[in-house]
């Protein structure tokens, strides 16, 4: 009988008593490609969608705040019903009067808080830390504008101690300042935005003292990975790079996202990808690549649901409404 080979993953098959039952192991390859286990897919959403307890109460899985609005009001909606499909109990938007009673009426699931004023500004900033304080997740930047004191009142909220888990989206990005000088260890920040908006935000890559911009698709997504892993840890967030294939990161592992379609380039797909990683992530509120790892996929496979029956008139509206039946398959 020939000795065990120590490189066998089977630990069983090592022990004392199991080699008499045992010839020679070898460790053959059988065909699954490289990576794979950096593919978002079904097992990730898993891991993040719980069942329910009978017991539970109002809020119990999951609160989240949804701060956009004043230049555009579909935005802030959409976030905010992407996060309702994915399972949130609760969910306000806390948006600028100016926008605030046209968002009321869209859908009498959503609950409001109207602002102060036409955009948001440093005055509401209390109102939002408070509201914040009763949530587990706050996602902002959806429609809120390029307004100079919106820029600043951004950054006050993102920057509070208050806000202790954060998605960052769209116009959120102009109030954050990168990398994330933070008093406390337990803010956790994720990021859902495009290359180009990364290139934007000027930020410094690891090891670099000039900004960088992310490498082009027809480069090897090798490069553009790696990109993300760097910028991530540099900035200490987790990135969720959305593109032809979404690229995620905490600057640590990295996954990748493959679900999705180019009718998906339609407005808004953005704002629901945004409010489905809020509701994963005041699931899991200490697991940020979790949380964004499966909204990604579920996003994009409620994506090819739509594509399926719409095509490329496909809707962002479709996309919030074919998030239940991915999640079915979960339960």
């Amino acid at each position: 009988m020939l000795p065990l080979r120590s490189t066998v993953q089977k630990k069983g098959l090592l022990k004392t008593d199991a080699k008499e039952h045992v010839g020679e192991l070898e460790v053959a390859d059988i065909g699954i490609p490289k990576g794979i286990e950096n593919l978002a897919g079904p097992g990730d959403v898993r891991m993040v969608v719980r069942h329910r307890k009978p017991s539970s109460h109002k809020g119990d899985n999951g609160r989240v705040l949804i701060v956009g609005g004043g230049p555009f009001s579909g935005a802030p909606t959409l976030a905010a019903l992407g996060a309702l499909r994915a399972g949130a109990d609760w969910v306000t938007i806390a948006a600028p009067k100016s926008v605030s009673s046209v968002i009321s009426s869209l859908s009498p699931n959503l609950i409001v808080h109207p602002l102060s004023s036409g955009i948001l500004v440093e005055k509401d900033v209390p109102t939002v830390l408070n509201l914040i304080r009763a949530h587990d997740v706050v996602v902002i930047g959806m429609g809120l504008g390029a307004k100079e004191e919106t820029k600043r009142a951004t950054r006050m909220i993102i920057e509070d101690e208050a806000s202790k888990r954060v998605v960052v989206d769209a116009d959120g990005f102009y109030g954050l300042h990168l990398p994330l000088k933070m008093k406390k260890e337990d803010k956790l920040v994720i990021v859902t935005p495009h290359a180009g908006e990364i290139s934007k935000m000027g930020i410094k890559r690891k090891g670099s003292e000039k900004s960088v911009k992310v490498p082009p698709p027809e480069d090897i997504m090798e490069e553009r990975t790696n990109f993300v892993k760097d910028f991530s840890s540099a900035n200490r967030v987790t990135t969720l790079m959305k593109g032809p294939i979404d690229i995620i990161s905490n600057g640590v592992r990295v996954k990748q996202n493959k679900a999705g379609n180019a009718g998906m380039t339609v407005g808004g797909t953005g704002d629901v990808l945004a409010g489905v990683t809020g509701a994963f992530f005041a699931i899991v509120t200490d697991e940020p690549l979790k949380a964004a790892t499966a909204a990604a996929f579920v996003n994009g496979a409620a994506g090819d649901i739509a594509f399926e029956n719409n095509g490329f008139g496909l809707l962002a509206t479709d996309v919030v409404e074919n998030i239940p039946k991915v999640m079915k398959s979960f339960k």
